[in-house]
C-alpha cells in the first residue's frame, strides 16, 4: 500500500510538472505573440507613406503632418502638431475607434452616439409665426419631369425605401431610442432640445454681420434648416417623442433678428414636400430635392428667378449609408434599404476650385465628383469636394458680376452648386474652418449677397456657434 501511494503522488508530481512547463510555454509563447504585435504596430506607426487621411466613423478628415517654420519651431507648436498627427493618423486607427465604440455600447457605456442626448431643452418663448409662401416649382413643368419622378429611386415597389414616412404610423414598425438617435422603421432621426443662450448667441452673430455690412450694399440672408424630425417623420409618432418643437424655435430665432436680415422659412416648405426623397433615412442630412426646395424658396425671397430642375444634368450614386448607419454600430434596420444619393449638375460653364486644410493654394476641382465607386458612407461626399475652409465656382457664361458669399457646414453642400445658375462668382466658407473674417470678405470681393446657412442643431451647439461668431 505505501508503494502505490509513493507510485501515485509521484504521478501528481509529474502531472504538476507537466501542467507547470505547459503554462510557462503558453506564456512563453503568448508574450512573444505580443511583443511581435507591438514590435509590428510601433513599425506600422512610423509609416509614413500609407496613414489614413480622413475618418469613415467619424466623419472627419484626419490631422496632416505640419509644415516645418521657425515659429513653430521655437513655440513648441511644430512638435506638438507632430504628437496629433501621430495619434490622429494610426494605422488601423478607425477599426479601432469602432470597435471600442462597439465594446462600450454592449458594456452599456457611451449610449449617446450623435451630437446631443434625449434631453428635455429649454422653453422656446413665443414669437410671431415667421411663415412666408412658397411657390409650386412644378408649375408649367412637362408632366415627365415632375420633380417626385426625379427624385424617387429606382427602387422595386415593395422596398421600404418607396414608403414615405409622413404618411402616418406604420403597423409593427421597429422602434428604437440610442441616446441622440431615435429609429423608426428603417429610417433614423435626431433628437433636437432647444438652448436659449446658444439659440440667442447665434442671433446676436447674425445681427452683428448685418451691423458690420451696413451701408455696403450687400445683402444679409439668415436661413435655418430643420431636420428630419419635424418634416419626415409622422406627426403621431413625432408628438410622442421628447422633442423641441423645431418651428417653434426658428420663428423665435426669426423674430430676433435683425429688421435688415432677410429670413427665409423652410419649415413649412419642406413640410408640404415631407412625402418626397427630401431627407436621407441613414443619413442626417437632407437630399439634393430637400436643398433644390430651398434654393427656389431662397430666389424667391431674393426676388429673383430660379432655374428648372428639369434643365439640370442629374447623377445619381447608389448605395449610400450614412451618418446615422454609422453612429449606430451599422444598424441592421437601416442597412436593409440604402439610401441613392441624387446630385445636379448646373446647365452652365461652371469652373469649381477649392483650398484644403492647410493648403495654400487652390485646387481645381469637379463641382460634383462621381461618386459611383466611393465607399457606402463617403457618397455626400460627391458635392463640392466635401468640407473646406474656402471654395469657389465661376459661371463662365454669366457676365454680370452678380457675387455671393454662402456661409455654411455640411449641409450646404447640396446647396452650393445651384446658386451657380444666378451669380458669377459664388464664395464658399465653411465657417467651421475658416480663420478669416468674413464681413471683410464679402467686402473684398464686392459680394451682392451674404447668406448665412445652417441646420437647426447647430443652433444648440455651443462651440460651433462660437466659432460661427469668431468668423463673423
Amino acid at each position: 500500500m505505501e508503494q502505490d501511494k509513493q507510485i501515485s503522488q509521484k504521478k501528481k508530481k509529474r502531472k504538476k510538472a507537466r501542467t507547470v512547463r505547459i503554462r510557462r510555454l503558453s506564456y512563453l509563447i503568448g508574450s512573444l505573440l505580443f511583443v511581435c504585435t507591438l514590435t509590428v504596430m510601433f513599425g506600422l506607426s512610423f509609416d509614413f507613406t500609407d496613414r489614413p487621411s480622413f475618418s469613415e466613423s467619424e466623419k472627419r478628415e484626419l490631422a496632416s503632418f505640419p509644415k516645418l517654420t521657425v515659429s513653430a519651431l521655437f513655440s513648441g507648436d511644430y512638435f506638438d502638431d507632430i504628437n496629433l498627427w501621430f495619434a490622429d493618423t494610426f494605422p488601423f486607427r478607425d477599426s479601432l475607434v469602432t470597435t471600442s465604440t462597439n465594446i462600450k455600447k454592449m458594456l452599456g457605456i457611451g449610449q449617446s452616439i450623435h451630437h446631443f442626448s434625449e434631453n428635455t431643452g429649454d422653453a422656446i418663448p413665443d414669437a410671431e409665426d415667421t411663415s412666408q409662401d412658397y411657390v409650386d416649382i412644378n408649375a408649367g413643368q412637362p408632366e415627365q419631369a415632375s420633380t417626385p419622378d426625379l427624385y424617387k429611386p429606382a427602387l422595386p415597389a415593395d422596398n421600404p425605401q418607396n414608403s414615405q414616412q409622413g404618411g402616418g404610423e406604420k403597423e409593427n414598425a421597429v422602434e428604437q431610442n440610442l441616446g441622440a438617435i431615435y429609429i423608426y422603421d428603417d429610417s433614423a432621426y435626431e433628437y433636437y432640445n432647444f438652448v436659449q443662450s446658444t439659440a440667442d448667441k447665434y442671433v446676436s452673430a447674425v445681427n452683428a454681420a448685418a451691423t458690420s455690412l451696413k451701408g455696403s450694399g450687400i445683402n444679409v440672408y439668415n436661413m435655418i434648416i430643420p431636420t428630419s424630425m419635424d418634416i419626415k417623420l409622422n406627426d403621431k409618432t413625432r408628438g410622442k417623442l421628447n422633442s423641441s418643437d423645431q418651428k417653434d424655435a426658428i420663428n423665435y430665432m426669426y423674430s430676433k433678428t435683425d429688421s435688415s436680415v432677410k429670413t427665409v422659412a423652410l419649415y413649412d416648405l419642406l413640410k408640404a414636400h415631407r412625402d418626397e426623397y427630401v431627407y436621407f433615412r441613414t443619413d442626417h442630412h437632407w437630399t439634393s430635392l430637400g436643398a433644390y426646395y430651398a434654393y427656389a424658396q431662397f430666389m424667391t425671397v431674393k426676388g429673383a428667378q430660379f432655374e428648372q430642375l428639369s434643365n439640370f444634368t442629374q447623377y445619381q450614386f447608389d448605395g449610400f449609408l450614412g451618418s446615422f448607419y454609422t453612429d449606430t454600430g451599422k444598424n441592421q434596420n437601416l442597412a436593409k434599404s440604402p439610401d441613392t444619393v441624387y446630385a445636379y449638375m448646373p446647365p452652365f460653364n461652371v469652373s469649381f476650385r477649392m483650398k484644403e486644410k492647410g493648403a495654400a493654394d487652390f485646387i481645381d476641382w469637379p463641382l460634383i465628383c462621381d461618386a459611383s465607386d466611393y465607399s457606402e458612407s463617403y457618397k455626400y461626399l460627391c458635392f463640392i469636394g466635401g468640407d473646406n475652409p474656402i471654395s469657389v465656382i465661376e459661371n463662365k457664361d454669366m457676365q454680370n458680376g452678380e457675387t455671393c458669399v454662402l456661409v455654411k457646414e455640411s449641409f450646404g453642400n447640396a446647396f452650393a452648386p445651384y446658386l451657380a445658375c444666378n451669380y458669377q462668382y459664388v464664395y464658399i466658407i465653411d465657417y467651421r474652418y475658416y480663420d478669416g473674417d468674413i464681413t471683410d470678405f464679402a467686402k473684398e470681393k464686392g459680394a451682392t449677397d451674404l447668406i448665412l446657412q445652417n441646420n437647426i442643431s447647430m443652433t444648440r451647439n455651443q462651440s460651433l456657434v462660437d466659432k460661427f461668431s469668431e468668423t463673423l
